[in-house]
């Protein structure tokens, strides 16, 4: 298997404070990694630093074989992306197909195509709504479904169910599993959900500004090791699917 993503030894300092130190990971082809660790802990830093949004200090990172600054517009294209918060101007009288057609381009104009690319988070019904009318779980759903259109081969979610409710992020867990069996997408993806973790990692990395542990959802998520990475007792739940 093909490594998609990879971290050695990542060190960012933000503001005269190293917020990554000696942070090391991958993802492989058909691999979803789960990125876990308390808030501040420099989770969104590491995706950052991955993209090229943000410069690092130390270690070296690759991502599709590449160095973040060395990435080309046919290169990103192959990276689906969804950040916390899409930033942009939210009083724009913008309409989500709109949106969409700015964020995938030319060959995702047809309005067939885009109801297609909705289907896929359960949101076809959004197509010719005003960006500024959406909830923000409806906002997250049309930016989640964006980053799937263009087929990538790493996804990188940072919170990506975000304001979703319950039955529709499943069905985007889902949609994701499915990516990874059939097409062998790998991603690696933040959550603060456990019981997601559980679910659909195949991989846990455990950081708070260093790394913690790495290992399967099984050997990771036990009583211990969270309450050393959180600070506190923390407990998985189980959904009924």
């Amino acid at each position: 298997m093909m490594n998609l993503l990879e971290v050695w030894e990542l060190g960012v300092s933000l503001g005269g404070r190293w917020v990554l130190d000696g942070v090391s990971l991958s993802v492989s082809e058909g691999e979803l990694v789960a990125l876990i660790g308390p808030n501040g802990a420099g989770k969104t830093t590491l995706l950052r630093a991955v993209l090229g949004l943000i410069p690092y200090q130390r270690g070296e990172v690759r991502v599709l074989g590449k160095p973040p600054t060395k990435l080309t517009p046919a290169d990103r294209a192959r990276i689906g992306y969804v950040p916390q918060a899409l930033q942009f101007d939210r009083t724009m009288p913008l309409l989500v197909s709109e949106l969409l057609q700015a964020m995938l381009g030319e060959a995702f104009s047809r309005r067939v195509v885009l109801q297609h690319v909705l289907q896929a988070v359960d949101a076809e019904h959004l197509l010719d709504k005003e960006v500024r009318a959406l909830s923000g779980g409806e906002l997250q759903r049309v930016v989640v479904a964006a980053a799937l259109a263009l087929e990538p081969r790493l996804l990188l979610l940072d919170e990506p169910a975000t304001g979703i409710d319950m039955g529709v992020r499943l069905q985007f867990y889902d949609l994701i599993e499915e990516q990874r069996q059939q097409r062998g997408v790998g991603g690696l993806v933040v959550s603060h959900d456990l019981s997601i973790v559980s679910r659909y990692a195949t991989r846990v990395v455990c950081i708070h500004h260093r790394l913690i542990c790495t290992g399967t959802p099984q050997e990771v998520l036990q009583m211990p090791i969270m309450e050393e990475l959180y600070g506190h007792p923390v407990s998985v739940y189980h959904h009924e699917h």
